[in-house]
C-alpha cells in the first residue's frame, strides 16, 4: 500500500473490517496453531499474516475472498515462523487450553495426541491437512494457497492420511474392532 493515499487505504481495508473481527482473528489464530503446533508461534504467524494482507491490498486480485488472500498470508507466515523456530527449537510441555481452541476437539487427550500427530507430519503435508480438514477447503482452492498443483495437494494429503492412521498415537486412542464392529 506504498504510494496509496491514506484515503484510497482506508477506503480499501473497509470491505474487509468486518473480516478482521474477533471471530476471525480466533479462526486465524487456531488455524496457526493447528499448522505450528505452538501457540507463541501462531501469534507470530497471526499477526505477520494480516501485517502481510493489509500491505499487500492493493496487490490483491478483485475477484479473490479476503479470507483466502489472508489464510495464504498465513501459510506464508507460518512457513516463515516455522523456519525460524527450526534454528532455535526448545522443548516445550504440552500446548496450554487456551480459549477457542479447546471447543475444536472434545477431549485433551485426542487433541494432544492429534497435535503431536500433525507435527510428526512433513510441513507440506500438514499445510495441506489442515487446509482441507481444518478449513474444509476444496483442493484446488489449497493447491491455490499453496502454490503446487491440484495433484500435488492429493498426494500430500493421502501420504499424510496414512502416516497419520499408523501413528502409534492416534492409533492407541481408536476403539478397538470389537467395539466398532458392535453397533
Amino acid at each position: 500500500m506504498t504510494g496509496m493515499p491514506s484515503h484510497d487505504v482506508c477506503r480499501a481495508t473497509r470491505p474487509h473490517s468486518r473480516s478482521c473481527s474477533g471471530g476471525m482473528r480466533q479462526e486465524v489464530l487456531r488455524l496457526a496453531y493447528a499448522l505450528l503446533g505452538d501457540r507463541e508461534a501462531a501469534e507470530d504467524a497471526k499477526q505477520e499474516a494480516f501485517l502481510a494482507a493489509f500491505r499487500s491490498l492493493d496487490r490483491m486480485n478483485a475477484d479473490v475472498a479476503f479470507s483466502s488472500w489472508l489464510h495464504r498470508n498465513l501459510v506464508w507466515a507460518a512457513q516463515a515462523v516455522s523456519r525460524r523456530a527450526y534454528r532455535r527449537r526448545e522443548v516445550t510441555s504440552d500446548p496450554p487450553d487456551w480459549d477457542g481452541f479447546g471447543a475444536a476437539f472434545e477431549d485433551q487427550d485426542r487433541r494432544a495426541a492429534l497435535l503431536d500427530a500433525l507435527r510428526a507430519l512433513p510441513a507440506g503435508a500438514r499445510e495441506a491437512v489442515v487446509l482441507r480438514f481444518y478449513l474444509d477447503l476444496p483442493e484446488s482452492e489449497i493447491a491455490r494457497l499453496l502454490g503446487c498443483r491440484p495433484g500435488t495437494v492429493k498426494s500430500r494429503i493421502s501420504r499424510a492420511l496414512r502416516r497419520l492412521a499408523a501413528s502409534p498415537a492416534l492409533a492407541e486412542l481408536q476403539p478397538s474392532r470389537e467395539t466398532r464392529d458392535v453397533g
